[in-house]
């Protein structure tokens, strides 16, 4: 390889081959550059084996490379008999020069990236083969490494490209479905096989007491939610329960007290003079379409509990952490600063997004705004996902959907609430859930989707199954900040379904491994698809997460099976108000606020000044005022 000028400043250009047998690599560059640049190999390269590091070419990063122009440097190497493009892209500036790296192979490309990319696929000999393209800090100019491997034994899901993740908030499983399979109507398959053939939810028989409602007698459950009159004001049935049960730690005790005995004391202690009866209601199948459609047409669970028996932050934070840092409230005095899943994406040349509706900042943003409060990459609008659903299967992999996509509603600070968070309208989130199962239905490559839907937290609504003990527990923060709580216990249970092509339509799954699922399920099952039990093994060790069972077992199917069409929603929603200036703010809502103030400030807030927009912040009417003061000055995502 011809010497480099003492005058070069290169990026130099390796593979690293962890494969069991040589490669060969022969590079070009067009349009042709001298020598002089670049060092011109001759030929064809020999990769050996074993994952030393071998140097394909030096390119000089300003000499030659003029203002304005751009050469591509690609090199081929044929992995498992296909041939495999490792590309490098320098485009003249003023001074020096810019670069990109691309990775194709078997018809598919990672497109051009500024940043760690990763390309996965099937060679000619049938074998799964990774290829990572990452950029290696070294004196002026970065060097290039392309990574060889084959994928790890046991990896999952080999017919998924892309995982999306849509959390809601603060509905348990029987709130929303607990009637979606009336008694006597079995699932099509229960899973894994031989557990129980039937659902388990709701019946008539089902009840909470307490001296102070109804006499004493039992309140039941019931199969639909009505209105209810609070002196001169209407609670109507897509409201309840209104006023918003209690979400934190102690309330959750209290609910889950005496074998799920204490949601009507919890709720009546509370709200004092609120019809209390309404916490035993539960909304049907015709007043919500949506949902239960999609729990029915696809696999949803009757045994997937939160991660932590409390509220929305602690809850977020184990399904993009395996952790909520000894949190078990909203404690959102100072964003959190720990490991998390996109770290590890972005480590690994994996790509990902957080998208989220509405005009404020993401709550993903504003939980760790001290690590992404700068981030314009990875956060994006509810159009840029629909936008990346609509690509064509064969598109470049930028244009499509990332490895890995978190997707949030409008939580309802400004606009609608999207979220299904009590005490608002329900059918705003069965409107926006249809939003984005019809943007990934009408996908030219839905067949290459899992689309997982969840919600954070159970937010003090009624479920009849008391959640388990004996849970592993997280890192960091295996003992929580107050209370004591050793994070032994899980949450209530909430709606998780899985939708996939590779489903079977009418499936209801439990864990298959004895461990319960809970929202680090979502972490094992990306761990797994993607082969990162190194990266988790030094970046997220969480005992919880290294406990969870995957979900692959859940997706069975050896063809793609249909995805069923939605029933049209009532125009209706077309025009529900937003809430009434007098309507309180949810705990959430106060969050995202305060923590977009935050990232406006462009530093965390303190303590008192936490505690005193937190008492500034107790109507929608007083959010509208701060949000009025703070939008000019706030990042868009």
């Amino acid at each position: 390889m011809p010497a480099r000028s003492v005058d070069a400043m290169p990026t130099n250009v390796y593979v690293a081959n962890s494969l069991s047998e040589n490669l060969s690599a022969a590079t070009q560059i067009a349009p042709a550059l001298s020598s002089d640049y670049w060092s011109d190999p001759q030929g064809s390269a020999d990769v050996p084996d074993g994952g030393g590091q071998t140097e394909l070419y030096w390119i000089d990063r300003n000499e030659g490379i003029s203002d304005g122009d751009t050469w591509v440097v690609t090199s081929i190497a044929m992995v498992g008999g296909t041939a495999v493009a490792l590309e490098v892209q320098l485009t003249g500036t003023f001074a020096s020069s810019d670069i990109a790296i691309q990775i194709a192979a078997g018809g598919a490309n990672t497109g051009w990236q500024t940043g760690n990319t990763r390309l996965a696929f099937t060679a000619a000999d049938g074998n799964g083969y990774v290829v990572v393209g990452s950029y290696v800090s070294d004196g002026v100019y970065d060097d290039v490494v392309f990574a060889v491997s084959a994928q790890q034994q046991g990896m999952i899901l080999p017919q998924i490209e892309h995982v999306v993740v849509l959390m809601m908030e603060n509905r348990s499983l029987d709130n929303l479905l607990g009637w979606i399979y009336p008694s006597g109507t079995a699932p099509a398959q229960v899973l894994p096989a031989g557990s129980p053939a039937a659902y388990d939810g709701l019946d008539l028989s089902l009840s909470n007491s307490d001296p102070s409602v109804n006499g004493g007698q039992p309140v039941h459950v019931t199969n639909g939610t009505t209105d209810w009159n609070e002196g001169a004001r209407t609670i109507t049935q897509w409201f309840v329960p209104s006023p918003d049960p209690g979400e934190e730690f102690d309330h959750v005790t209290v609910q889950i007290s005496n074998d799920m005995g204490g949601f009507l004391t919890d709720y009546v202690t509370q709200q004092a003079g609120t019809p209390a009866e309404q916490i035993m209601q539960c909304y049907s199948v015709a007043q919500l379409p949506i949902i239960s459609t999609l729990a029915t047409a696809f696999a949803v669970s009757d045994a997937w509990f939160c991660s932590v028996p409390s509220q929305t932050w602690p809850n977020r934070g184990f399904v993009q952490t395996g952790s909520s840092d000894g949190h078990i409230n909203n404690d959102y005095y100072l964003p959190w600063d720990i490991n998390t899943i996109f770290d590890v994406f972005g480590a690994n040349g994996l790509s990902w997004m957080v998208y989220n509706d509405g005009v404020l900042p993401s709550l993903t943003k504003v939980m760790f705004a001290t690590k992404y409060g700068t981030n314009t990459t990875n956060f994006s609008g509810i159009a840029q996902f629909q936008a990346a659903c609509a690509q064509a299967d064969g598109a470049p992999a930028a244009q499509k959907l990332p490895a890995f996509s978190f997707v949030e509603p409008n939580f309802g600070t400004r606009g609608l609430d999207e979220s299904y968070h009590p005490p608002h309208d329900v059918r705003p989130g069965e409107q926006f859930l249809a939003t984005i199962y019809s943007a990934i239905e009408q996908s030219p490559y839905r067949d290459k989707i899992l689309f997982i839907l969840l919600f954070d937290e159970h937010g003090g609504t009624y479920d009849h199954v008391e959640p388990p003990g004996g849970a592993q527990p997280p890192s960091p923060g295996a003992v929580s900040s107050d209370e004591n709580f050793h994070f032994d216990r899980f949450g209530v249970r909430i709606p998780a379904i899985l939708i996939s092509s590779w489903v079977t339509p009418g499936t209801v799954f439990r864990t298959n491994t004895g461990v319960p699922l809970d929202h680090t399920s979502v972490l094992a099952t990306l761990r797994d698809w993607q082969g990162l039990s190194a990266s988790f093994a030094t970046t997220l060790p969480s005992p919880r997460i290294a406990a969870a069972p995957n979900l692959a077992y859940v997706l069975n199917e050896t063809s793609p099976q249909p995805w069923p069409s939605l029933p049209t929603p009532p125009a209706a929603l077309a025009v529900i108000p937003e809430p009434d200036d007098s309507e309180p703010l949810n705990s959430v809502q106060q969050s995202v606020l305060i923590g977009a103030s935050g990232l406006a400030a462009g530093r965390p807030l303190t303590a008192p000044e936490v505690i005193s927009a937190k008492a500034r912040l107790q109507t929608h009417g007083d959010g509208r005022a701060f949000l009025m003061a703070l939008q000019p000055h706030l990042p868009m995502r």
